[in-house]
Formats: C-alpha cells, sequence, structure tokens
C-alpha cells in the first residue's frame, strides 16, 4: 500500500490487553506533546532503560517482527544504511473526543535520523488513522501493526474526534549515529 504496511495480529489480544493494564496503573503518564494539536495521555518508554521491562518485553518483539516484514516486502530499504529500532517509543491513550488533530510525518528538523515509523493499536476503537497520500484510513483493530516511511511522503492523523477509547504504541526505526 505505497509504503505503509499493515500486519494483522502482531500482538496477541492477551498482550494487548495487558499493555493496557499497566497503562491504566502507572502513575508516569503525562499530557502527550506537541500540546494543543494533540490531546492524549502518553508514556515515553526506552526499550533498553529497566524501569519500561514490563512494557518493552511485550513490545519490542512485535515491532522485530514489523521490521522484518518491511524489510522483506521492500528490499531496497537494507540499503539506504544502517538503521534499526529506535530505543524510544510512547504508549498513547486517547480518550474520547481527543485525538491527534493536525497532520504529521516523523521525519523533520528534530528528528532527521529517523526512516520508518510504527504503531500498534492496543484495542478496537472505531476511530483510526488517516494517511491521505496513501488514500486510506487504518481501522483501529486491537493487535494489527503498520510501519512506514517517516518522511513527508506519508502525513497521518488520528480520525477526529475520538469516539470512546483508543490505545496504541508507536515509536521509530533510525539511522544509526554516525
Amino acid at each position: 500500500m505505497h509504503g505503509l504496511l499493515v500486519k494483522p495480529n502482531i500482538l496477541s489480544s492477551d498482550h494487548c490487553n495487558q499493555i493496557i493494564d499497566l497503562f491504566d496503573h502507572d502513575d508516569r503518564s503525562i499530557q502527550g506533546q506537541p500540546y494543543p494539536a494533540k490531546l492524549s495521555t502518553d508514556l515515553y518508554c526506552n526499550f533498553n532503560d529497566t524501569q519500561w521491562h514490563d512494557y518493552s518485553a511485550i513490545i519490542l518483539p512485535a515491532v522485530r517482527r514489523l521490521v522484518n516484514c518491511i524489510r522483506s516486502e521492500y528490499y531496497f530499504i537494507n540499503y539506504c544504511g544502517p538503521w534499526d529500532i529506535s530505543d524510544w517509543y510512547n504508549i498513547q491513550h486517547y480518550q474520547h473526543d481527543q485525538g491527534y488533530y493536525r497532520h504529521h510525518c516523523e521525519h523533520g528538523r528534530s528528528a532527521l535520523n529517523r526512516i520508518l515509523a510504527w504503531m500498534i493499536y492496543l484495542n478496537d476503537s472505531p476511530c483510526g488513522t488517516e494517511f491521505p497520500y496513501q488514500q486510506t484510513t487504518l481501522q483501529a483493530i486491537q493487535g494489527h501493526g503498520a510501519i512506514w516511511s517517516a518522511h513527508w511522503t506519508h502525513p497521518h492523523r488520528g480520525v477526529t474526534p475520538n469516539i470512546g477509547n483508543k490505545y496504541i504504541a508507536t515509536g521509530w526505526c533510525e539511522y544509526d549515529a554516525i
């Protein structure tokens, strides 16, 4: 789908529910940024930091599967220089009427090393994610994962206003530091 790869059941329902339960009982969450373009509650996590182990142990294997899928489907990406999954990722909760209202991409002045973005829906929600240039809207289906180019070719935003609750895990792949 034009550099946007969607994989069903990248995480099991049990794992998704476990992450949601952990998130709902975690007092480290904060208002998502950039506010007010994005209204959400976020946890900023790191795969290599042991304080996030309960989340990372579930999410990282699924992200590796997504990366392997895009490396296979779009093989040229393997020739674009050394890159890997970023250590940093977010878990986000959008309540009723919240969302990421503005189209955006994941690569820019403050994130020049990003090559890909990934996302995993942690619950079913009526409001997914809109990709205007790909002329598609992803359905928010529990356990489904997506990975796409972080660049201007893939602007996206949440379908807003959000109806009910939507939980996602999201992050990036980045070029190795020089």
